[in-house]
């Protein structure tokens, strides 16, 4: 499932998110990109 979120929205989950985990950009089947969190 994708979410379309504003920037203010995507750094608080950055904030949220523990060192444990990284944002990284990904291309999706569509075609379209996406950030997802993996594990850092």
């Amino acid at each position: 499932m994708v979410f379309r979120i504003t920037a203010a929205e995507l750094a608080a989950a950055d904030a949220y998110e523990v060192a444990d985990y990284k944002r990284v950009e990904v291309a999706l089947t569509s075609g379209r990109k996406a950030w997802v969190y993996v594990q850092a």
